[in-house]
């Protein structure tokens, strides 16, 4: 019987550092945290320098019992310019952090992307650029040839949605804009590029499985009517189908494209031949990440807008106005963490049930799933993050309660394997099992008290 996958995550831009070693080029992130845009000043040049650090990361996930990790490759690093000459370097690096992972017979699970587009991609539009797909499946078929099966799960793309929403509706994710008619078209070029990979994977015949990971969990209402449940269905469509339906079904639900238009988002950059290219190359696997609920009500007025909460000084909600599709509704009597995200474990039980009905037994691994805090370390740099691991133990309750119901789960990963570089929140909102003191030039590992609840929890739930 195939064992439960135990493990934790972390992404390249957010962990790595060594942003200009080895000919590794510029992403969008770079040029982004180097330029007056980011307010704060805060980059990832460094982070947690995973770089220079990774045996003892991957021996700290061994010793923790994990079985898997997740990680992503650095585009740049492997195609540092637009002439696709490979840098060896970035190769040689990934190549190291796999034979360790073989080591202590960890299974690797590779993103090709999480949000970090090489600079040459974003310079020409980044996910709009009308060959970015294209652009894609070199980049994947480059990865795909020299790897092969020694990754035996492959991810196209880091959460879609959120990365296009970020980028276009909140406009705090570079290139920092509000544009809704780009929000579709950034999808599409997701959904495109997830398709156009997946063809260049089915070609080489690898021992091998290749997927997508997803953000959002799915929507809820508190109130049960007729109005409401449109509003749930127009969140649906908006969240998740838009996404998931071609990536699995290899199709647009009809009824979502009418709602589009209806809506004057031009579609103009739909054509029939990528619609069959999307058809034929689905997905083998869904990456689920697990946080939050969306619960939404009846769209009353205003334009579109996205808000979210990066200072995390109290309670302020996320929430989101779509224009004739939806808003954000509340449930008062919901804890929220520092940045005004409801915390409900029961969300991805919920979501995982929706996912077996729509989408039937697809393989799911949760890809993602961590609490945010700022962490107080004790005059050792112990952290009790006592909140962290309540957090975890709630979701894995409602994962596994699913999984017993038919579900058919594979894995969980926490969010993060060690703190690092929380994007626009820099520093201070901390994730790790895993403390880095960044006071110390040598970055020391301090684990958690959730390192030792997990390293437990694991022993107990290997299944």
């Amino acid at each position: 019987m195939e064992k439960f996958l135990w493990g934790s995550a972390t992404a390249a831009y957010q962990c790595e550092g060594a942003w200009n070693v080895d000919g590794k080029g510029n992403s969008i992130w770079d040029d982004f945290c180097h330029s007056e845009a980011n307010v704060k000043g805060i980059t990832g040049d460094v982070s947690c320098d995973f770089y220079h650090h990774y045996k003892e990361d991957i021996r700290m996930m061994a010793e923790c019992g994990q079985t898997t990790y997740r990680f992503s490759i650095s585009w740049s690093r492997i195609l540092p310019k637009e002439d696709h000459v490979v840098n060896e370097a970035g190769f040689k690096f990934y190549d190291d952090v796999l034979a360790e992972c073989k080591k202590y017979n960890i299974v690797p699970n590779v993103t090709l992307v999480h949000y970090d587009l090489p600079d040459y991609i974003g310079n020409k539009g980044g996910w709009l650029y009308d060959k970015v797909a294209d652009e894609f499946a070199y980049y994947a078929s480059v990865v795909f040839k020299h790897f092969g099966d020694r990754i035996p799960l492959y991810v196209t793309i880091n959460e879609p949605t959120h990365n296009a929403s970020c980028a276009y509706l909140t406009g705090n994710y570079p290139p920092n804009e509000k544009n809704v008619n780009h929000y579709a078209k950034c999808i599409y070029n997701m959904v495109m590029c997830n398709a156009k990979a997946i063809r260049e994977f089915r070609k080489l015949d690898l021992n091998a499985k290749i997927g997508l990971v997803h953000a959002s969990c799915s929507a809820d209402i508190l109130v049960d009517s007729e109005e409401y449940r449109v509003a749930q269905r127009n969140c649906e469509w908006f969240i998740n189908g838009c996404v998931l339906d071609p990536a699995i079904k290899g199709e647009f639900d009809k009824d979502f494209v009418l709602k589009v238009k209806e809506s004057n988002i031009d579609l103009s950059f739909v054509n029939e031949d990528d619609l069959a290219i999307i058809k034929e190359n689905t997905i083998d696997f869904l990456g689920q990440n697990a946080y939050c609920r969306n619960v939404v009500k009846p769209y009353t007025t205003g334009e579109t807008k996205v808000t979210v909460n990066n200072s995390g000084k109290g309670p302020a909600r996320e929430g989101k106005i779509i224009k004739g599709w939806f808003e954000s509704d509340f449930n008062d009597s919901m804890k929220l963490n520092k940045w005004g995200r409801e915390i409900y474990p029961k969300c991805i039980y919920n979501c995982l049930i929706r996912r077996k009905k729509a989408y039937g037994d697809i393989p799911i691994y949760i890809t993602e799933c961590g609490h945010g805090a700022y962490d107080v370390a004790d005059e050792n740099g112990y952290v009790e993050d006592d909140d962290r691991i309540a957090f975890l133990n709630d979701f894995i309750y409602w994962i596994l309660k699913a999984k017993e119901e038919g579900c058919n789960v594979k894995g969980f990963y926490v969010w993060s394997t060690m703190d690092l570089y929380s994007w626009i929140n820099g520093y201070e909102k901390r994730y790790g099992l895993v403390r880095v003191d960044y006071n110390d030039p040598e970055l020391p590992r301090i684990p958690k008290k959730s390192y030792y609840w997990y390293k437990e929890f694991i022993k107990e739930h290997s299944l």
